[in-house]
C-alpha cells in the first residue's frame, strides 16, 4: 500500500472569505481592496484521485486513445458522406460490414450533390464527444458534430482487435 502526502497550503496567503467583503463592516475596507488569491487545485491531487478510484495510467492512455479514434473516425464517416473522402480511407479502421454500410449511406447522400462543394461543409466541427466504457471492453462513443447549415451525430462502437482499436458498429443519426 503506498502512502500520498499532500503538501499544507501556505499560512500566509488570505484565501477567499465572503466575510471580508461585505459593505457593513468599514474597518475591513482596506483589505477587502487588496487582491485576494485563490486556492489552486494541486496537480499532484490527481494521484491521490487515481488511487481512490483504482484508476491506473494504461486506462488514460487507452481513453485518450478512444478520443483520438471518435475525432478522426467521426469527420471521416460524415466527410465520406459528403463525398469529400472515399470509404477505403478507413478500410485500416473498420469492419468490412462497417465500411459496406458507408458505402451504401454515401451512393444515397452524394446523389444531390455537385462538383463544386459550398465553401464550410466539408469539415464539420466536433461540438460534443461522449464516452462509454462497456463491461466487455468495448468503447461506445456518440459525436455530435456541427457543419454550415446542420448538426449531425454519429455512434461507434470501437473494441479492441488484434493489439489495436477497430471500429464494429457505426450508425448515423
Amino acid at each position: 500500500m503506498s502512502t500520498i502526502a499532500i503538501s499544507p497550503r501556505n499560512a500566509n496567503t488570505e484565501y477567499y472569505r465572503p466575510d471580508l467583503y461585505t459593505t457593513d463592516r468599514p474597518e475591513r475596507s482596506q483589505a477587502a481592496a487588496a487582491p485576494v488569491e485563490t486556492c489552486p487545485a494541486p496537480a499532484h491531487l490527481r494521484r491521490a484521485l487515481d488511487h481512490i478510484f483504482h484508476r491506473s495510467a494504461v486506462q488514460r492512455a487507452e481513453h485518450r486513445a478512444i478520443i483520438e479514434i471518435s475525432h478522426a473516425v467521426a469527420r471521416a464517416v460524415f466527410e465520406i458522406l459528403a463525398g469529400y473522402r472515399t470509404v477505403n480511407q478507413l478500410a485500416f479502421v473498420m469492419e468490412p460490414a462497417c465500411i459496406a454500410k458507408l458505402r451504401r449511406r454515401a451512393l444515397l447522400e452524394t446523389c444531390q450533390y455537385t462538383v463544386e462543394p459550398l465553401p464550410g461543409t466539408a469539415h464539420g466541427q466536433i461540438i460534443s464527444l461522449h464516452l462509454d466504457r462497456c463491461i466487455s471492453g468495448s468503447w461506445e462513443c456518440a459525436v455530435v458534430l456541427g457543419f454550415k447549415y446542420r448538426v449531425r451525430a454519429v455512434a461507434l462502437k470501437i473494441e479492441p482487435w488484434h493489439g489495436r482499436w477497430q471500429v464494429t458498429d457505426v450508425e448515423l443519426i
